[in-house]
């Protein structure tokens, strides 16, 4: 990037992105709908929503249960192959998406940093195919942003796994630093799932309290 080019004169126009929250997988830990619950009265689907709309106004819920999903009033995509994790779900955005990157994100991910959603969102239009973030815990396949490109290559990949962490060793994303993650959200809230009840009773606490993210000895990771 030239010196004297400023970081919004190369941020992405809304009709580059597609938003996607990841919602189709079976909440066995939690055992109950993860877009639904309702974290301090908002449906977890609706807090990831509103964290992405700023980089990408328009966003699908990829979704097995797109009836039960119709009340939170966004655009639902049913996947492709249902059941098939989060890179299933990714394969789905990727799919049908209309503009040449989708930021992806999982529907229990509710402490998204606004700071850390703009600097992926600012990074299409790189010649790499993926960009994800590394923290603490290695590279964070979630919130990341995916080139379309990409959808054979995962297509193929899902006939064998569907871990997505292992599908990065694949595709070779661009890699925001530990450091620089850090800068951009510092207390590690955007990599902290909701899995278990406890975990949706900490994030009450959290916000009850005012704190709003999550700490990395809090995060429950999403493989």
């Amino acid at each position: 990037m030239p010196a004297n080019e400023s970081r919004d004169s190369r941020s992405p126009s809304p009709a580059r992105l597609t938003g996607a929250i990841l919602a189709g997988g079976y909440s066995r830990r939690l055992g109950r709908d993860k877009a639904l619950l309702p974290l301090l009265g908002k449906p977890l689907a609706r807090w990831v929503a509103e964290a992405l709309a700023p980089a990408a106004p328009q966003c699908w819920l990829i979704t097995n249960h797109p009836q039960t999903h119709l009340a939170l009033g966004l655009p639902l995509v049913t996947d492709l192959f249902p059941f098939r994790g989060p890179a299933g779900g990714l394969l789905t955005a990727l799919f049908y998406s209309r503009t040449p990157w989708v930021l992806a994100a999982a529907v229990d991910n509710p402490f998204l940093a606004p700071e850390l959603v703009a600097e992926l969102a600012a990074r299409a239009g790189t010649s790499r195919p993926a960009v994800v973030c590394q923290s603490p815990w290695g590279l964070e396949p979630f919130p990341g942003l995916y080139h379309v490109r990409l959808l054979p290559q995962l297509t193929s990949f899902l006939q064998s796994d569907r871990r997505t962490t292992r599908f990065l060793s694949v595709c070779r994303p661009e890699v925001i630093p530990p450091e620089a993650v850090a800068g951009l959200d510092p207390d590690g809230r955007s990599f902290f799932n909701l899995n278990y009840p406890e975990d949706l009773a900490r994030a009450t606490d959290w916000l009850a309290s005012g704190a709003g993210g999550a700490g990395p000895q809090d995060r429950g990771p999403l493989r």
